[in-house]
């Protein structure tokens, strides 16, 4: 399975710096070995802010079970400092699914 970790900014939050937000999300992730994959749109019912911000995301390719779990997990251990983590599931259909 893949998982597509995006990364929604709190209100007090603008960072329009691709290589700074590159760093600091695959530093938050270097457990993963996540793949930087710039930004997408989400939609509003799926933001915690319903606006027309893009999210920055990384992919998580060929994730385990065990993977998911561990990436879950972590996400509510340790969450990203003004930024709402979201993650989608997509298991080899064209449809992914949110898992967070």
């Amino acid at each position: 399975m893949d998982l597509r970790v995006c990364f929604e900014n709190m209100e007090s939050v603008n960072v329009n710096d691709a290589a700074m937000m590159k760093h600091y999300t695959k530093s938050y992730l270097a457990d993963f070995d996540p793949e930087w994959a710039g930004f997408i749109m989400l939609p509003h019912s799926e933001t915690m802010r319903a606006t027309m911000e893009p999210a920055w995301q990384v992919l998580i390719r060929d994730a385990t079970p065990r993977t998911e779990q561990e990436l879950l997990r972590y996400l509510d251990e340790n969450p990203m400092a003004a930024y709402h983590v979201h993650v989608y599931r997509r298991d080899g259909s064209p449809n992914e699914s949110k898992i967070h």
